[in-house]
């Protein structure tokens, strides 16, 4: 049996998942081309759409409370202006 050390990061749990080999070929590529890793890849990609289902969820309570329409047109504008780096 071979084990292997991992660096033990406060606040972060591990977790499996699985790709197909041409899913994990494209991520490792990208994250080669980006100079990350892919699991910093695949974190930033789960953040984006957690932050996009709590945008759904914000703008549900909002119109059940009547508090008016926003078109999806602003809502990607804000999140484009929230989101430029």
């Amino acid at each position: 049996m071979t084990t292997t050390k991992t660096e033990k990061r406060p606040g972060l749990k591990r977790t499996t998942i699985f790709l197909t080999e041409e899913h994990h070929e494209a991520l490792r590529r990208l994250a080669f081309e980006r100079r990350t890793s892919m699991a910093n890849l695949i974190r930033e990609a789960v953040l984006e759409i957690m932050e996009d289902e709590e945008d759904v969820r914000e703008a549900s309570k909002a119109r059940e409370k009547g508090e008016g329409y926003v078109s999806l047109e602003e809502v990607e504008r804000e999140w484009k202006d929230a989101h430029r780096k």
